[in-house]
């Protein structure tokens, strides 16, 4: 049975030069030391998936101090375990534990006619869907790289019809200073 366990700045800086720089190309990563900022402030969850001892997947979740939308912001799988339904099972469990504390986890996808190989952008979207997010309308440029954005519900107050455009820009100011934010975060019309 996995259980999800909150990891500590330690076990966090031990992932990151590990499992992180294994599971994600260095343009996707953020440095270091703004995650462990992150996590200094209270805003940046790393939850780590484990079946007893072992690790078999991992998510860094940014909880902004406003509002009841979250960020899924990594999530990986051990290479042992992937295909078996443990990504599932990990975002199950996630829905679980925020469930009375968020109304929904974002998810920024790549969009497929933009990413650089289609077949693996369109495949992520599958999984999150065949997961229960929902594929919204909102299309966003983030640092020149345009993503879709799903949404998947943690309890029953998340809102469907919800103005999602301008939630999702509300956390990326929260997240990102000023002028990173003006810089490089753009809303595109589908």
């Amino acid at each position: 049975m996995l259980e999800l366990r909150k990891l500590h700045e330690t076990q966090m800086r031990m992932l990151y030069a590990g499992q992180m720089r294994r599971d994600f190309p260095p343009s996707e990563l953020k440095e270091l030391g703004t995650i462990l900022g992150l996590m200094r402030r209270g805003v940046y969850e790393p939850l780590g998936v484990y079946d007893g001892e072992m690790l078999a997947a991992y998510t860094l979740i940014y909880r902004p101090e406003a509002g009841r939308m979250l960020l899924l912001d990594y999530l990986a799988v051990e290479p042992t375990r992937r295909g078996c339904g443990t990504g599932g099972e990990v975002l199950n469990l996630l829905r679980t534990h925020y469930s009375g504390c968020a109304s929904a986890l974002m998810i920024e996808c790549e969009r497929p006619c933009s990413a650089p190989d289609r077949e693996t952008a369109s495949r992520r979207i599958r999984f999150y869907e065949r997961a229960g997010a929902k594929l919204t309308s909102v299309r966003i440029a983030l640092f020149d790289v345009e993503y879709s954005i799903l949404v998947l519900p943690c309890d029953d107050a998340w809102d469907e019809a919800g103005d999602w455009a301008e939630q999702i820009l509300s956390l990326y100011r929260q997240m990102l200073p000023p002028h990173l934010f003006e810089r490089h975060v753009r809303l595109l019309r589908a």
